[in-house]
């Protein structure tokens, strides 16, 4: 592969048929069983937990930082246990976390930690690439992700010993059948026939109600400890793999064209009613989608729906799309993460990738600053 996705090692790059079953893999490597929890931020969506609650373990929610994205290092020091035994820090929109803080608490309860980098491949923090900073780091290559082969994962290990220990496991899972992988690459197709912003409405509705009949594959799964999916004993299709190689072969071009639209909206979108994201010095973003705080979400994204702007939700709830009662299923309490809730009732976020036209940014950039407190 022609982009080192977080390690520096050699063949230490496995391919899974989504990111949370490279997570899966990871932990199971990690030796995390029934009875342990692994710790997770709020604010992000069920695949992760059911990425953890596969290996029987229970996952554990940490708050966000007040004014941002990412895991809060305070309350994830509050959060650990004598059971906890991994730590997963996800590097939200794109936005790296604050690792120095993160690492420090990890340290110092010697719990290893592994990146989330689903929402990024190439953002920097203090001039080091995400995914390597932890033991291991896994991504994701489906719809909605920076680069999209279709269905797909990977894991990538900077520790030698974990590498192996994950390498020996990869011989117990297996290749996908021909229906499933015929299904999967006529969505692709299907998905990238139909796809442009400005449909990103109706494209969405049809591809949701398909997941929900099974003629298409979902993003989600039904969660549960006792009924755990297939997907847990696939890898990646081997010709998913192929494309995903001649797409990251590209990736420079990739993240020149995210940055220009980053850019765009931060400089153009200038409504009283709309908060921009704020990092830190020493992070050097690439938007997997660019985030946008609101006080009027719930009609905004109605307006946009109606004018045909793509403005994207997630996360409408701490474990995105569970709510209510089915925030149990994954050991959520309402109120447990105050700052990740809060979150969810203010932000939406634009698309940054390779099908966004200036005059998409155009359309959204005049839609944003035409609309006030609604």
């Amino acid at each position: 592969m022609n982009v080192k996705l977080g390690s520096s090692h050699e063949h230490c790059e496995l391919f899974f048929y989504r990111g949370r079953v490279a997570l899966y893999a990871i932990l199971r490597s990690l030796g995390v069983e029934d009875g342990d929890e692994v710790v997770v931020q709020a604010f992000t969506c069920v695949a992760v937990p059911e990425g953890i609650m596969a290996t029987g373990a229970r996952p554990v929610w940490v708050d966000i930082e007040a004014n941002g994205y990412n895991i809060d290092p305070e309350d994830l020091r509050r959060k650990l246990t004598s059971c906890t035994r991994a730590i997963i820090v996800q590097h939200t929109y794109g936005i790296p976390a604050n690792m120095e803080g993160i690492l420090a608490v990890a340290e110092e309860a010697e719990i290893p930690v592994i990146e989330d980098c689903c929402h990024t491949l190439v953002s920097t923090y203090k001039g080091k690439q995400v995914g390597s900073f932890g033991v291991a780091s896994f991504y994701s290559f489906e719809w909605g992700k920076p680069i999209v082969a279709g269905i797909g994962g990977s894991a990538v290990v900077n520790d030698p010993v974990l590498c192996e220990r994950l390498h020996d496991a990869y011989t117990n899972y297996r290749v996908p059948g021909i229906i499933k992988a015929v299904r999967i690459q006529l969505q692709y197709y299907a998905f990238g026939l139909l796809y442009r912003p400005r449909l990103y409405w109706p494209v969405r509705a049809l591809f949701r109600r398909l997941g929900a009949i099974g003629l298409a594959e979902s993003n989600y799964n039904p969660v549960s400890s006792d009924n755990i999916a297939e997907d847990f004993s696939l890898r990646m299709i081997p010709s998913l793999q192929e494309r995903l190689k001649r797409k990251l072969a590209g990736i420079d071009a990739y993240t020149q064209h995210c940055r220009r639209v980053a850019d765009e909206y931060r400089k153009r979108i200038r409504s009283d009613a709309i908060i921009h994201p704020v990092y830190p010095d020493g992070v050097d973003v690439v938007f997997a989608r660019y985030p946008l705080r609101v006080s009027n979400k719930v009609n905004l994204l109605k307006a946009a729906r109606k004018a045909n702007v793509e403005l994207s939700d997630w996360y409408t709830t701490p474990v995105h799309p569970l709510q209510g009662d089915e925030l149990k299923l994954v050991h959520y309490e309402p109120g447990s993460c105050p700052n990740a809730e809060k979150r969810c009732e203010e932000v939406v976020a634009l698309p940054t990738h390779s099908a966004v036209s200036t005059r998409d940014v155009n359309r959204a950039v005049n839609f944003l600053n035409s609309v006030g407190e609604g």
